[in-house]
């Protein structure tokens, strides 16, 4: 279409605009919508048949109160008798009146909320929590339920907030559903990674889950809004519904109106910053740094797996030469000429050294996992951040699709405002007139979709800039020293079993000295 016939249609858009507007001010009550007329049809019908009801209703009483006046003269005054049906007359005449009165301001009340419905939950406990509460989360005592291709795993989840203590059992697939539910009522958000999907559940895939699990819980303690929003605090902790997927399931949708008033309220904002180029440079620097990494990532996580898995070999190595082996050398080779008390580890007596070696052993007990945990989240936690950026760029492909359905809107209205059927009206039976009046309020209705959307678009990038990001780069590095940490406290524990077995070796050996 030309510039020119563009600027005709837009024209004579706003002539005909102008021109309705002059005639709802000559003749305002006349133009009533299809819909209110039809309604106040209804209503007119409703009361004529309740008017009817009343009359009939008076006949009855009246007949009634005549053969109860005849028969109880003697005991009831005349005008208790007559008073009677008049005073239900009455009350039944006003409750027509109240509900008629009720209906309208129903009416009213829908017609006012139906464009921007908020959802009814915006009162979100992260508008009651304590947020300087220390929370306390674990994630524990996987346990194996079902059997055959139905086999699947139960974490324990336990621990305590400022509204008490909790605890609950949840599948793994539960941790995955709450996790998509926050994505798509968080856009923008960076929501804590989790483990991927796996068919296996041998042991090493069980304990490695309930590791990363047990971090996912940690890093949403972290971010409160998260932690303390109705899907995660009400549902996925608290619930005692046995499938949180179906309660997940009859969460209404929320609109782009719901999403703009939950970040309003969970980061206090009054007034909504518009973009600026510092803000767009912030977010650019950060996503360039991310994949940056990824790469350096990946081959650092191959070295701990190494190290991980050499570990391991070297603690069975250590279990086969000192709890198995020597042993049986000290019974087959040195027990012909040293009687069984002077042994070391074939000696009943020292059972507490096989105890240690079995200790040193545990392939549960490997610390070097820890890293291999920290590099691997870190991965996740990349990926996770990336598509933060992502749902917030999905907020301007949903303006985009709005900005279309305007502009077909539009030109809907031009070919009706031109005496020309749409393809839509074509299979409608509403007049031109009423098709026009229509598609005015959709117009209405699409105008404030598309305008609600940048705001968001504004709001999630404010959020992400001033807050999101800097307090992902704080978590990090708390996240790292606490990993780093609890490595440090294992390797010290490990060590000391080391220690002691050694130890024991050294004080058997004396003991059995020869004086």
């Amino acid at each position: 279409m030309s510039d020119e016939q563009n600027a005709e249609q837009k024209q004579f858009l706003q002539d005909g605009q102008q021109q309705q507007s002059q005639q709802q001010q000559i003749d305002e009550h006349t133009q009533q919508p299809k819909e209110d007329i039809q309604q106040k049809e209804d209503n007119q019908e409703k009361l004529e048949k309740k008017e009817e009801a009343v009359e009939q209703m008076k006949q009855d009483i009246g007949v009634k109160s005549d053969i109860e006046q005849q028969r109880e003269a003697s005991e009831t005054p005349e005008k208790i008798v007559q008073k009677e049906p008049e005073s239900e007359i009455v009350k039944d005449e006003n409750k027509i009146e109240s509900d008629q009165s009720k209906g309208q301001e129903d009416k009213s009340q829908v017609i006012e909320k139906s464009p921007e419905t908020i959802s009814s939950n915006l009162e979100n406990l992260f508008l009651k929590a304590d947020y300087t509460f220390p929370i306390e989360i674990k994630v524990c005592d996987p346990v194996q339920k079902g059997g055959g291709i139905s086999t699947y795993i139960v974490y324990t989840i336990k621990g305590k907030d400022c509204f008490g203590e909790f605890e609950t059992c949840r599948r793994f697939n539960e941790f995955y559903t709450i996790r998509e539910l926050l994505l798509a009522k968080w856009p923008g958000q960076y929501i804590p990674p989790i483990p991927e999907k796996s068919v296996s559940t041998g042991t090493e895939i069980i304990i490695e889950r309930t590791r990363l699990l047990n971090i996912f819980c940690m890093k949403m303690m972290q971010i409160k809004h998260l932690y303390y929003s109705e899907e995660f605090y009400d549902i996925f902790l608290r619930s005692t519904n046995p499938d949180i997927n179906k309660q997940i399931a009859q969460i209404p949708k929320q609109n782009v109106f719901a999403y703009t008033e939950r970040y309003k309220q969970a980061f206090q904002i009054t007034e909504i910053k518009e973009i600026t180029p510092e803000m767009i440079k912030k977010m650019s620097g950060v996503q360039s740094f991310l994949k940056l990494s990824q790469a350096s990532l990946t081959k650092l996580l191959e070295q701990a797996k190494s190290l991980s898995s050499s570990r391991k070999q070297l603690k069975e190595t250590f279990f086969t030469i000192f709890g198995l082996n020597i042993s049986e050398y000290e019974k087959q080779v040195l027990q012909e000429w040293v009687p069984q008390n002077k042994l070391i580890f074939a000696n009943p007596a020292n059972a507490e050294i096989l105890e240690l070696a079995k200790k040193i052993r545990d392939p549960n007990n490997n610390s070097l996992d820890k890293i291999q945990d920290l590099i691997s989240t870190e991965q996740r936690d990349i990926d996770a951040f990336i598509q933060a950026f992502q749902t917030r760029d999905s907020l301007m492909q949903s303006k985009q699709k709005a900005e279309q359905k305007l502009s077909e809107e539009q030109s809907d209205l031009y070919k009706i405002m031109k005496g020309n059927s749409t393809m839509k009206g074509s299979f409608s039976k509403l007049s031109l007139d009423e098709q026009k009046q229509k598609l005015e309020l959709q117009l209405n209705e699409t105008q404030k979709e598309v305008d609600q959307y940048k705001l968001l678009f504004q709001l999630v990038t404010d959020v992400l800039t001033s807050y999101t990001i800097d307090k992902f780069k704080k978590d990090k590095h708390q996240t790292y020293k606490s990993i780093l940490g609890d490595l440090a406290q294992c390797e010290c524990q490990y060590l000391e079993i080391q220690q002691q077995f050694w130890f024991k070796v050294s004080e058997t050996i004396k003991q059995n000295q020869e004086p």
